[in-house]
C-alpha cells in the first residue's frame, strides 16, 4: 500500500513520493531495452494531493476486539449498496471453529456506525450485546474444540471511514463511485469480521447486488453476474486462498473493462483483468500491459504467482494511491513502479500477510524494494541504483525502529522513511551480507515455507528461513536494523607506504551512531583501492567505533574509498577522501610483517591467505572461531624472509565470522620483538 505523508514539518516523504522521486531520478537503460515510464506532472499532482489529504486528518485507530477462541474458517459477504440515500445493507455469514473446549461466546468486530438488525444460526436467533464495535455473540449451546458453527449477522448502515477511508461513497464524472479500503483497522467499518490478521478466513464469497449499469471489482475469480430484472444485477466473486480481513475489497462504478493475458507455462494463461473509468481507458491500455512482464520477473524470483487459479488485475479507486488487495489491486495511477510495487504485496502482504502490524515492513519493505529488483532486471543496474540511492537517503529520516512499537498510530505504521524506505534498505543490506545466491535463494525459500505461505509471518520467521539457506546466524543483523535505530556515519583517513611486496595501505575507519541501540554496526564494508589504470575491492568486517585495516597491493594506490558501491545505510564524511601520505617509489622504509585480506572474502569454502616475513622468524597462522576456539592451524615453523601463501578450506564448518592470526618471532641478534597481526573472514554457507 501507499502511505499518505506526514504533516507538516514534512521530514519523512510518503513512500508514494519517494518512488515517484525514484522514478524522476532513474537513469538510463542499456541499449535496446524499453526505457521506465514518467509521467512526471500526473506524479507531482500525486504528491500534492496526498500531502493535503494527510495535512487533514491525522488518525488514530482503536484495535480490533475479537477474542482468539475462534478459528474462522469462511465469510459469505452479501452487501447491497444503494446511493439514493447511501446505505449499506447485507449479511454476513460467519463459519468458524471453537479453538477451546466448552466455547459459549465469541466476540466479533462492527463498528457502531453499522446497525445490526438481528443474528441467527439456521432460523435460531441467537442473543447479542454490544458495546460499541464490540459485539458479543451467545452461539446457544458450548462448542468443543475443533467443532464448527455457523450464523449470519444481518446489518445496515452508512459506513464511518477510519484510516485510509475504509468504504467511501463518492461520484466520477458524474457517476457513483464506491470503493473500499480497509488497511489497517478498517474492516469492520462496513462488514462485521474478526478483525486480526493472524486469523486468516480459508475462503470469501463476496456478493454484491447495485445498479446494473456497475462493475463490481472484488477478490478471487468472478463466479457470476446476475442481472434481478428491477435495474440491479448482483456480482458473485469467490476467494477461495487464505485472506485477511483488511484485503477484502469491493471498487464500484460504471468502469471500462479490458483484460491481457499471462502465459505462464506453454499450455496456461492467466487474465489480468482491469476496471478503469472510462476517461481513463486509454491511459491504462497503454500502461497495465507492463504487469504481464512483471508477473514473470517475480515469479521467476519468489515462485509462481500465488493466486494463479484465480486472477489478477485493477480496479480504479479515489484513494491517493494504491492498494494491493488480494489479487485485484485498487489503483489510482498507472505508474510503473506503483504498479510493480502493488504486484509484489501479492507475495509479499498478500500471500504471506505481517503477523503483527508491528512487522509492517514484512510486507512494506519488501514490496518497495521489489520494485527495484524489477528496475533492475527489467532495466538494468542503473535504474536500480538510482532507486536504492533515493531509498537509501529518505531511510535515514527514520524515527525509531523498524519494527513499530506504537501500532494504533496509522502514522507510524505508514511513515514512508520508516517502514517502506528503511524496509527496502535493510533488505538491501541482507542482499550485501548474503551475497546474491544466498539472498535470492533465501527470499524463494521464505516465499515458499509452509509455515507462513498462504498465512501470517513475523520477523523472526524471515530470520529463521534466511538462516536455513545460509547457515549463519544472523541474529547481530537483524538486532541491529530491525531491532536497533538509526544508521553508521562513517569516517576514515589512510596512507600508503612502499613495503618490500608492493605496497602497504593503512585504513583506520571511524564509526558514531548518535544512539546506544547500537552503539555501533557490524558490518561487511566495501574498501575500493584505485590507482593508476587499476582498482581493487577489499571487504572488512566494521564492528568498532574505531578500527584499524591493513591492506597490500602490487602497485602504489592513489584513492580509498570507503563503502564504494553503496550497500550501507550510513554517512559518510566526504572530507575524509584524504592521501595522508605516499613515500615515493623506491623510499627506503622499514619493513615488518604483513598479512594479507584473504581471497576471496566473504568465502564459500575456500580461500587463500598471503602473509610476508623481513626477517627468518619463528611463524605461527591459524584460524579462530568468534568464541576463541582455535579450528586451524595454516602455518607453523622457522620461515625464511619473503612472501608466504596458504589455503584454508572450511567445509565441514559453521558458517559466520573466523578471526585469522598470525604470530611471529623474529630469530637472530638485533631481529626485534615479537609481534601479532589478524583479520576477520567471512565464511556463508
Amino acid at each position: 500500500m501507499r502511505p499518505l505523508p506526514l504533516p507538516a514539518p514534512i521530514r519523512h516523504i510518503s513512500a508514494l513520493a519517494i518512488l515517484i522521486l525514484s522514478i524522476l531520478s532513474a537513469g538510463s537503460p542499456t541499449m535496446g531495452q524499453r526505457k521506465p515510464t514518467n509521467d512526471r506532472e500526473a506524479e507531482k499532482q500525486l504528491i500534492t494531493s496526498e500531502m493535503e489529504r494527510y495535512r487533514l486528518r491525522i488518525f488514530r485507530a482503536n484495535d480490533a476486539a475479537a477474542d482468539e477462541n475462534y478459528d474462522v474458517l469462511y465469510y459469505r459477504l452479501q452487501v447491497r449498496i444503494d446511493t439514493a440515500p447511501n446505505m449499506l445493507s447485507g449479511m454476513v455469514t460467519f463459519r468458524a471453529a471453537s479453538a477451546i473446549d466448552g466455547l459459549g461466546s465469541i466476540r466479533i468486530d462492527l463498528s457502531d456506525s453499522m446497525a445490526v438488525d438481528s443474528i441467527v444460526s439456521g432460523s435460531i436467533p441467537l442473543l447479542y450485546t454490544r458495546t460499541s464495535s464490540i459485539i458479543t455473540v451467545y452461539l446457544g449451546r458450548t462448542y468443543s474444540s475443533g467443532e464448527v458453527f455457523t450464523f449470519d449477522v444481518v446489518y445496515h448502515g452508512v459506513p464511518a471511514s477510519t484510516g485510509f477511508g475504509s468504504f467511501v461513497f463518492s461520484a466520477s464524472g458524474g457517476q457513483p463511485w464506491i470503493w473500499s479500503l480497509s488497511q489497517p483497522y478498517g474492516a469492520k467499518d462496513w462488514w462485521p469480521c474478526k478483525d486480526q490478521l493472524k486469523d486468516k478466513a480459508d475462503s470469501v464469497d463476496i456478493v454484491v447486488t447495485c445498479d446494473s449499469s456497475w462493475l463490481v471489482g472484488s477478490n478471487g475469480a468472478l463466479a457470476s453476474i446476475v442481472n434481478n430484472g428491477n435495474g440491479t444485477s448482483t456480482t458473485t466473486w469467490q476467494e477461495r486462498y487464505p485472506i485477511a480481513t483488511y484485503l477484502v475489497s469491493v471498487a464500484i462504478s460504471n468502469y471500462a473493462q479490458f483484460s491481457n493475458w499471462w502465459r505462464y507455462s506453454p499450455t496456461d494463461s492467466m487474465e489480468v483483468l482491469n476496471y478503469v473509468r472510462p476517461s481513463r481507458l486509454a491511459a491504462a491500455m497503454a500502461d497495465l500491459p507492463r504487469t504481464v512482464d512483471m508477473l514473470g520477473i517475480f515469479s521467476d524470483m519468489f515462485g509462481m504467482y500465488p493466486f494463479v487459479n484465480e486472477k489478477y488485475g485493477h480496479s480504479e479507486f479515489g484513494w491517493g494511491g494504491a492498494m494491493e488487495h488480494q489479487t485485484m489491486t485498487s489503483t489510482t495511477t498507472f505508474s510503473e513502479n506503483l504498479i510493480a510495487h502493488e504486484l509484489a504485496h501479492q507475495w509479499f502482504g498478500d500471500m504471506i500477510t505481517c503477523g503483527s502490524w508491528a512487522d509492517l515492513w514484512l510486507n512494506e519493505g519488501f514490496a518497495t524494494y521489489c520494485t527495484g529488483l524489477y528496475l533492475e532486471k527489467m532495466y538494468g543496474t542503473m535504474p536500480f541504483w538510482n532507486y536504492m540511492t533515493v531509498h537509501l537517503n529518505a531511510a535515514k529520516y527514520a524515527a525509531g525502529t523498524l519494527y513499530v512499537q506504537d501500532t494504533l498510530n496509522v502514522g507510524n505504521l505508514f511513515a514512508g522513511a520508516r517502514v517502506y524506505s528503511k524496509g527496502a534498505s535493510v533488505l538491501h543490506m541482507l542482499r550485501h551480507v548474503l551475497t546474491d545466491s544466498v539472498f535470492f535463494a533465501s527470499m524463494k525459500y521464505y516465499a515458499d515455507d509452509p509455515s507462513v505461505k498462504h498465512g501470517t509471518a513475523v520477523t523472526a520467521d524471515f530470520r529463521r528461513a534466511c538462516e536455513a539457506v545460509s547457515g549463519r546466524d544472523l541474529g547481530w543483523f537483524f538486532g541491529e536494523w530491525v531491532y536497533g535505530e538509526k544508521y553508521p556515519a562513517y569516517s576514515y583517513g589512510w596512507r600508503a607506504e612502499p613495503a618490500m611486496i608492493g605496497y602497504r595501505i593503512d585504513l583506520r575507519v571511524v564509526q558514531t551512531t548518535g544512539t546506544t541501540n547500537p552503539v555501533s554496526f557490524t558490518m561487511p564494508v566495501d574498501v575500493r583501492v584505485a590507482g593508476a589504470g587499476w582498482d581493487t575491492v577489499f571487504v572488512v568486517i566494521d564492528s568498532l567505533n574505531i578500527q584499524d585495516f591493513t591492506f597490500n597491493t602490487l602497485l602504489p594506490p592513489t584513492s580509498v574509498m570507503v563503502d564504494s558501491g553503496r550497500w550501507l545505510l550510513r554517512d559518510l564524511d566526504s572530507t575524509s577522501y584524504v592521501l595522508l601520505d605516499v613515500p615515493p617509489p623506491g623510499a627506503t622504509v622499514p619493513f615488518s610483517p604483513f598479512l594479507l585480506e584473504n581471497y576471496p572474502n566473504p568465502f564459500n569454502p575456500a580461500t587463500t591467505i598471503t602473509y610476508g616475513l623481513s626477517v627468518r622468524s619463528r611463524v605461527e597462522l591459524s584460524v579462530y572461531s568468534i568464541l576463541g576456539d582455535e579450528v586451524g592451524r595454516l602455518a607453523s615453523g622457522v620461515k625464511d624472509p619473503g612472501s608466504y601463501r596458504v589455503s584454508w578450506d572450511a567445509s565441514g564448518k559453521a558458517g559466520g565470522v573466523y578471526l585469522l592470526k598470525l604470530l611471529v618471532e623474529p630469530i637472530g641478534p638485533g631481529s626485534g620483538p615479537p609481534s601479532g597481526l589478524s583479520k576477520k573472514m567471512l565464511y556463508i554457507r
